[in-house]
């Protein structure tokens, strides 16, 4: 036995940090560990604290330094694991004014010896109380299959017929002796013992050994305690002898005629087990161990009302009523009270061996205390008779070895089960009937620990050998083809995967030819996959994450299958459905498919009871593969004869229903309907909690897809409480880093993502990354997944260079592993490109959006819906480059597509509705892109609730369109809407929460609210700054915003500042970004000009037309702007000359890029006159006034501003000549 791990009940950990000067540790050590053998000292905090939470299956025993004390109780207070907690002053410093509080305290000591009492008192009070009672429905389970039943009371029934099959000889008991020296080798007093039990030990005795309380009694309790039968097959010696003794005083106690009408035990239990009695009233009652009771009430209650130092714990009295003479002997009790120091004449001792059970009778309080009356029954016997015979139905000549293996696998207790199925291997000749079987079972559990390749050699020695043996056994050779397949998949070899399944099949038809399929009417619209959604930004994410959860979903099925269904689910969802759809024309399904397109119902010929679970099997692994093609109307049709079938050979409810609504809950899933998606998964969810009450992997897998089902339909927070829940239960069977850990994981980045937590995303993304790349080969889908994922993170943080590696990895593993595989490489294209365009490389974004389009239609030359998602992507990049008349054209064409495919009013079509209406945005057709954006907008509120997320984006685009329509009133109420819709929904660091703060500041800034909006920029600022440092654009454009309501309210110095900090983030983050940079020189150049700083304001509006030449033709617009910027301020400055050169030089740029009647052209013309006016050449200002009057004339109303002053100057200067 290693001494890694603790083999008792109790670990006793020391931690003091000054333990290294303390020279007595050795001492201390040797001390206590003649009480509790597994003592741990710790002198670091966090150490300390990770190692108490890693325990899981003993109880802690913490004593803390006093100096240490009251800084460790702090960490510790909510860990369940803890016991009791005992503080020691070294040094005997007075601590009369410490208070400690915590349940679980016990004392402070000065002496080491008072201590060890101390520690004592509360071993023997834990070794009395301490039990795990296992409760189990059996009125419920007569009518239900038990085969995959696996309550703890089975396990010890089994283990009773098994512990008789064992090797017992010499050899087993000096193998336990050898482990219990090598084990306690530290330990003097344990030793000690193990020398006398070497040196007198007999097998009449064993029961007297346990009851000694020393090492046997201890590491025993544990093991069985735990379930533990690796540590129980070490000492199958002493426990065959102990069970024998049992035997033996059950029936010297049957013999004495002697009758007991009542036995009782006092305990303590916590309110919530108190509790958990009362809700099991009526069902059976099992017990992990040897429960010892007294014929003496008093006793008992004595025991039970023994005051405890802590106030946890409830005292309890059992009262089992007990009538010998109607036992069987799988009730086996022994009388121990002659082997007690002190007998009693009037008590008797009676101890129930491990496989008893009771029936639950009563709860309730009686004479201030709990009283729970319990019955001693042989239905245990009964119930397991069952589960044999129901296992056997399901597959034949299962000994009672195998079926113990294999429930030690359906428990989740693969390494035991591997252990036992190996040490059975070891042990058969090549002859014996059970070789073939074994070898199978030790295939499935290390398929279940994801041991593919050793797996795969015990599959492929296991068929040779049914293939050597006539008769042939069909049915078992079709479930190894099977296996082998689901291997291949999760290998990623989907070509000999397919070929597997193939082989397969043809068997299962040999077997279960009665199937039989009518016509059906199919719908009239085709549906398509959830990756065929459009691709507008909010999406990107989704269609990421829809990935890793199609593959967690499919691989998570495909090993449930390996215990119960033995079929065959696809897994990484796009390149599977390639496959399936590329092989379709030599498979079963595209036969079935042929007939279901002509006819109505999917109708099966009545069909032999024992052959329902099969088909039903055929008829879910079909419904998959109808899924992988997007077809979910006959997915659904199949699943549900599926379960029709399954209701109907069950009666009740059972694993393989539950597998059947998962599968129907997986399709309406991605058909969005989320309600009763969940419904199904509940139902699902409610047949596996009865199955596994204390837990299990399957629980664990649901739960992570109902927190997909919730992610999908918006509810973040409960999303990510169920996912965590999950991981909580995958960490008690797996090691972290373990591959289906990677998956919740997964699942949590994708959550966090949405909640644009996008360090804490970008965190577990890697992390699942990195074990995805332990597992697989480098092409592996998964790896592909993470990769995806993370570069989305990193453009969603505005790293766009790291985003693009990452898809630029992911696209050369797709080339070079899936070189045909054109749609997944068409959607890595689309994601590169989608990078591109957010840093304004529009010609080069086409390119690979124009290059997925030629994939895709190359690959899906009748059309596919994933072609709308690229439409859209060019038509978006037309609208950047102003091409609106195109980005429309592609827009709908994206349409026509989406509504081919997807039915009238599916919400799919609402995303690419909104991006026309964003195209007739920019072109300021304002009128039409709000019809746009209400007709989105319909859909929407039609296909969600009230409050959706999706529908708050509709409603900031409206509000956007009716801002710059002046609309104000309006368009607040509209952003107030979508604020309040994501407030609800997201967190408050929400980067969409940010941008609707932007959109009120700016609605309020537009109305002169300036204080008003100045308090919505700054509350969209602190979100952006804190939550999403790297969103530099957005940070900009809202310390702008600020600077301009600033500005509004004349507070210069303040405005500069911002301008300032928005400048410095452009140039040092956002350098390409030349419009943007010229934005900021040319808001800080007007600051100073109406602070009279020209000097200043010249030189940043000289900045500014330096990058204008450098970027604009020499005769641009802006180019024209800052020309006259200059000019002015020059001409205040009094350089007049220099201001009629640049005024000149704006005004020959507008006579040709504007109309001739412009108002611009005025404005040069009057500046021009000024300029003369301030030279003294009256002449030529007058000029020039009639010049800029003549245009004003045409261009502005009569009593326009500008009209009147140039009158006002005609008539003054006019007056002077």
């Amino acid at each position: 036995m290693d001494r890694i791990s603790n083999k008792e009940d109790i670990t006793l950990i020391w931690f003091d940090s000054k333990m290294n000067s303390n020279n007595h540790v050795e001492q201390t050590k040797k001390q206590l560990r003649q009480i509790l053998d597994y003592v741990i000292f710790h002198t670091q905090l966090e150490s300390c604290i990770t190692f108490i939470q890693s325990i899981h299956n003993e109880k802690i025993f913490f004593i803390s330094s006093i100096y240490d004390a009251l800084q460790i109780l702090s960490h510790i207070k909510n860990l369940s694991q803890i016991d009791s907690i005992f503080v020691f002053n070294w040094e005997k410093v007075d601590h009369k004014n410490l208070v400690l509080n915590h349940s679980r305290f016990i004392g402070i000591y000065d002496e080491l010896d008072l201590l060890c009492v101390s520690i004592q008192e509360q071993v023997d009070y834990l070794d009395q109380h301490l039990h795990i009672f296992s409760f189990f429905d059996q009125n419920e389970h007569w009518a239900k299959d038990l085969s995959k039943q696996t309550a703890d009371f089975l396990w010890f029934q089994l283990y009773h017929d098994v512990l008789f099959q064992l090797t017992h000889n010499e050899e087993a008991k000096q193998e336990l002796i050898d482990a219990c020296r090598s084990y306690y080798r530290d330990n003097a007093k344990e030793l000690q013992m193990i020398k006398k039990f070497e040196n007198e030990y007999r097998s009449e005795e064993a029961l007297q050994w346990y009851l000694k309380k020393s090492f046997l009694h201890k590491i025993i309790n544990k093991a069985l305690r735990t379930k533990d039968f690796d540590q129980l097959d070490t000492f199958r010696y002493f426990m065959r002898d102990l069970t024998k003794n049992f035997v033996q005083e059950h029936q010297k106690k049957v013999q004495s005629g002697k009758e007991i009408r009542f036995l009782y035990r006092g305990i303590k239990l916590t309110s919530d087990e108190i509790e958990k009695f009362k809700e099991n009233t009526g069902k059976l009652v099992s017990i992990n161990g040897f429960f010892t009771t007294s014929s003496l009430r008093s006793t008992s209650l004595n025991q039970a009302m023994k005051p405890s130092r802590t106030n946890d714990f409830i005292p309890v009295l059992l009262e089992i009523q007990f009538n010998l003479q109607n036992l069987s002997n799988s009730a086996i009790v022994a009388n121990t009270v002659h082997f007690s120091k002190l007998p009693c004449e009037e008590q008797e001792d009676i101890i129930f061996d491990s496989n008893a059970t009771f029936r639950l009778e009563s709860v309730k309080m009686e004479d201030d205390i709990w009283l729970i009356q319990m019955i001693a029954s042989n239905e245990g016997q009964i119930i397991k008779d069952k589960y044999i015979k129901d296992s056997h139905r399901q597959m034949e000549d299962l000994s009672i070895k195998i079926l113990f293996g294999r429930l030690m696998c359906d428990m989740g207790q693969w390494d035991q089960s591997q252990h036992f199925f190996q040490h059975l291997l070891n042990n058969l000749n090549s002859n014996n009937e059970d070789l073939a079987m074994v070898e199978y079972s030790l295939g499935e559990v290390l398929q279940w620990k994801g041991e593919w390749s050793e797996a795969r050699k015990y599959y492929d020695h296991v068929y040779d050998r049914i293939m050597h043996v006539k008769p042939t056994r069909v049915k078992n050779s079709a479930n190894i083809l099977l296996n082998i397949g689901e291997i291949l998949y999760l290998q990623g070899k989907y070509e000999e995967a397919c070929d597997y399944y193939e082989q397969a099949l043809a068997l299962r038809k040999k077997i279960y030819p009665a199937t039989k399929i009518d016509r059906p009417n199919l719908p009239t619209h085709q549906h398509s996959s959830l990756l065929s959604r459009v691709c507008t930004s909010f999406w990107y994410v989704l269609l990421a994450s829809s990935r890793f959860f199609q593959s967690y979903t499919g691989w998570f099925w495909t090993r449930y299958f390996l215990g119960i269904y033995r079929w065959f689910l696809p897994k990484h969802a796009a390149n599977r459905m390639e496959l399936v759809d590329a092989q379709s024309n030599r498979t079963q399904l595209q036969e079935m498919c042929q007939n279901l397109q002509e006819s109505g119902s999917l109708q099966l010929s009545k069909t032999p009871l024992d052959g329902h679970v099969p088909i039903a099997t055929s008829l879910n692994s079909f419904g998959k593969i109808l899924f992988r093609q997007a077809k979910y109307d006959e997915a659904v049709i199949f699943h549900k004869q599926a379960l029709t079938l399954l209701e109907e050979y069950y009666h009740s409810t059972h694993i393989n229903i539950a597998v059947t609504l998962m599968h129907i809950g997986h399709v309406l899933t991605y058909q969005r309907k989320y309600d009763e998606a969940l419904d199904y998964c509940q139902r699902a969810m409610s047949i596996y909690a009865n199955y596994y009450p204390n837990g299990h992997i399957y629980i664990a897998s649901t739960l992570n897809h109902i927190g997909y089902i919730l992610y999908l339909d918006g509810k973040h927070d409960e999303a990510l409480t169920t996912h965590k829940r999950a991981l909580a239960m995958l960490q008690e069977y797996y090691p972290f880093g373990h591959v289906d850990i990677a998956y919740t994981l997964s699942g949590i980045g994708n959550t966090h993502c949405r909640q644009g937590k996008y360090d804490e995303a970008l965190t577990f993304y890697q992390q699942m990354l990195e074990i995805s790349q332990k597992y697989y080969f480098s092409g592996h889908d998964d790896i592909i997944c993470a990769l995806n994922n993370i570069g989305y993170i990193h453009r969603e943080q505005g790293k766009y260079d790291e985003s693009l590696d990452f898809y630029r990895q992911v696209l050369a593993l797709q080339e070079n592993y899936y070189p045909l595989y054109y749609a997944n490489i068409a959607y890595t294209l689309n994601q590169i490109g989608n990078v591109l365009i957010e840093q304004k490389k529009y010609d080069e974004t086409l390119k690979f959006h124009q290059h997925a389009l030629e994939l895709q239609e190359k690959y899906y030359p009748n059309g596919h819906a994933d072609i709308a998602i690229t439409f859209n992507n060019v038509g978006r990049t037309f609208r950047q480059q102003e091409k609106f008349d195109k980005a429309i054209e592609y827009h709908q064409r994206a349409l026509e597509i989406q509504e081919k495919y997807y039915p009238s009013g599916s919400v799919i079509l609402a995303d690419t509705i909104n991006c026309i209406g964003h195209v007739l945005y920019d072109e300021e057709k304002y009128d039409a892109a709000i019809d746009y954006y209400r007709r989105a907008l319909s859909i929407q509120e039609n296909f969600y609730s009230d409050d959706y997320i999706e529908t708050s984006h509709t409603f900031s685009f409206i509000g956007n369109t009716l801002y710059k329509q002046k609309k104000y009133d309006e368009a607040l109420q509209f952003h107030q809407k979508s604020l309040t819709i994501q407030e609800n929904h997201y967190e408050s660091t929400h980067i969409d929460i940010a941008r609707s703060l932007n959109s009120i500041g700016n609605v309020l800034y537009s109305q002169e609210k300036y204080g008003e909006a100045i308090d919505f920029y700054q509350r969209s600022l602190a979100i952006r700054e804190k939550f999403h440092p790297f969103d530099y654009a957005g940070i900009v454009i809202v310390l702008s915003n600020i600077g301009n309501a600033l500005y509004g309210q004349r507070k210069y110095d303040e405005t500069l500042d911002f301008y300032q900090r928005a400048l410095t983030i452009r140039e040092k983050f956002d350098a390409n970004n030349q419009v943007g940079i010229v934005d900021s020189l040319i808001n800080i150049s007007n600051v100073l000009r109406d602070q009279r700083k020209y000097n200043e304001a010249i030189e940043f509006q000289q900045q500014a037309l330096m990058i204008q030449e450098q970027n604009y033709p020499s005769d641009h617009v802006n180019i024209a702007y800052s020309l006259s910027n200059i000019a002015n301020m020059q001409r205040w400055k009094d350089e007049h000359n220099l201001s009629l050169i640049c005024e000149q030089n704006c005004f020959l740029m507008r006579l040709k890029l504007l109309p001739p009647d412009h108002e611009n052209i005025g404005h040069s013309l009057s500046n021009i006159g000024h300029i003369y006016e301030n030279l003294d050449k009256t002449t030529l200002a007058l000029d020039y006034y009639h010049q800029a009057l003549a245009i004003y004339t045409k261009c502005l109303p009569s009593s326009h501003y500008n009209l009147c002053t140039m009158q006002s100057n005609i008539e003054r200067l006019s007056e002077e000549l």
